[in-house]
């Protein structure tokens, strides 16, 4: 049996696009150590577990991801560390940790990675998700257990400037083919306001990386629109991305 270091976890913040809901959300575990009623969100917590003493730290990331979620493949990138003495904030809440891991806990410096994935019924990855776990919107996070909710603003401040900065992490959340409105549509829904729909295209038209492949949409109601790509050989060639366009 491995051991496990009772001062160092790791904390995955799996950010889900739901382009139906137009909504950006987050993969919550929920436990059953607070009252239901007036509990609000204390139960939820990100997918997370103690690291192995032995084991490096993107792999105990990967490993939990995998084991807590069912999720491979999918994009994941450490952005912080949290280690404050009271980030375990009830005695419940250490009552349990002690009680699922089995050993004594005092304080532990959690390392947190933020994943991406899309919520679409056509993902592969989405249908792997596990029992006791759910998708909540960002909005509705509040309250989370342990630190989790202040974890939740620092990771949705990264992803928004990773976005700007390294716009390639966006077709982490697109099929492989997208109209022009997905992908404004995306960037719309992370950064949380509206973006002038001419300037967008035109700043996407000078990125030069995002470019059309002949095709148009199939089976909409609406007048297809014209699918484009991402042309990773342009993008490595002007990878300052389109950052200029917030800036």
């Amino acid at each position: 049996m491995h051991k496990l270091n009772p001062s160092l976890s790791v904390d995955c913040v799996i950010f889900g696009l739901d382009t139906n809901e137009q909504s950006l959300k987050i993969l919550v575990y929920e436990r059953e150590i607070f009252p239901i009623e007036g509990s609000g969100n204390k139960n939820l917590k990100f997918p997370g577990s103690l690291v192995i003493e032995d084991e490096d730290l993107d792999e105990s990331a990967y490993r939990i991801l995998n084991e807590l979620t069912g999720l491979k493949n999918v994009y994941l990138k450490q952005f912080s560390a949290f280690g404050k003495p009271d980030r375990i904030k009830f005695d419940e809440e250490r009552e349990w940790s002690e009680k699922h891991y089995g050993i004594k806990i005092n304080r532990v410096v959690t390392i947190a990675y933020y994943a991406l994935i899309r919520i679409d019924k056509h993902n592969p990855e989405q249908k792997q998700i596990k029992d006791k776990l759910r998708w909540i919107n960002i909005d509705n996070a509040s309250n989370l257990a342990f630190d989790h909710s202040h974890i939740l603003s620092v990771a949705l401040e990264t992803l928004r400037r990773d976005l700007i900065f390294q716009s390639a992490i966006s077709l982490e959340l697109l099929p492989k083919k997208f109209t022009l409105n997905h992908l404004q549509s995306l960037y719309e829904i992370i950064l949380g306001n509206k973006l002038d729909k001419r300037n967008f295209r035109k700043k996407i038209a000078k990125a030069g990386y995002i470019v059309p492949i002949g095709e148009k949409q199939t089976g909409v109601a609406h007048k297809p629109a014209m699918l484009y790509r991402f042309d990773k050989r342009k993008f490595n060639k002007n990878n300052e991305g389109i950052a200029t366009f917030f800036i």
